[in-house]
């Protein structure tokens, strides 16, 4: 899948405004994380994957002002919107933007933490070991990685039960609920759901510590796991 079909310029603009409907489910996604990241030393270094619009920079960043961040995106023109709210948010002068991948990033910095933040639901599922050991091999010594994702088994007998609340989240902003089978065909065709232990079996065998799973809400999970 080529992300940057997806996170073109009209996408990148309209972004976050055509997410206000997960806005409560990431505001108390990023609380956990703070809680989870808090006792990191004060002049840490943050590195987010896929850090399209910059939000967890920001909410991160006002918060400890000796933190410095990494974001990564493949996308320009994410990355653009990015540049432009942190300058607005003022902490641009802590926040090195990368265009491309894990592999653009230089290798002489190891970090404290790695948020990769609803983004491995667009990246095939053959890649994704992969993207976790490389996340592995740019932690210190206990090192935090922070997962969430889109996730769910599509063939377990209760996935139409999970798609009916999908679907309500949907209609937040758009007041025609799809028909689960047409949800089901667009997550299949914009989305690579893996189940949730699948994920946490790909995070091990990269060499971290057995996933933590401390949050789910409809079918965005997180974890936590250590180097």
């Amino acid at each position: 899948m080529n992300t940057n079909d997806i996170f073109n310029s009209e996408f990148s603009r309209q972004y976050d405004a055509s997410n206000s409907r997960f806005s409560a489910i990431n505001d108390n996604l990023h609380f956990l994380v703070a809680l989870l990241l808090r006792d990191l030393p004060t002049d840490a270094r943050i590195l987010c994957v896929g850090v399209g619009t910059g939000n967890e920079i920001i909410y991160h960043a006002v918060k400890n002002h000796g933190w410095h961040f990494t974001g990564v995106d493949p996308s320009p023109d994410m990355l653009e919107v990015c540049a432009s709210k942190l300058e607005q948010a003022e902490i641009r002068d802590r926040c090195t933007l990368i265009e491309g991948y894990l592999d653009n990033i230089p290798d002489n910095v190891a970090y404290d933490a790695v948020l990769c933040l609803l983004v491995t639901h667009f990246i095939q599922t053959s890649d994704r070991g992969d993207i976790y050991r490389q996340i592995k091999k740019r932690l210190r010594t206990s090192g935090r990685l922070i997962v969430a994702e889109i996730a769910g088994d599509t063939t377990a007998g209760n996935f139409d039960e999970q798609l009916s609340g999908w679907a309500a989240l949907q209609a937040v902003s758009n007041p025609n609920i799809p028909m689960l089978d047409d949800l089901k065909t667009l997550l299949r065709k914009r989305l690579l759901l893996l189940p949730p232990e699948k994920t946490e079996e790909l995070i091990f065998n990269a060499g971290f510590s057995p996933p933590h799973h401390f949050f789910q809400s409809l079918l965005i999970h997180a974890w936590i796991a250590n180097t």
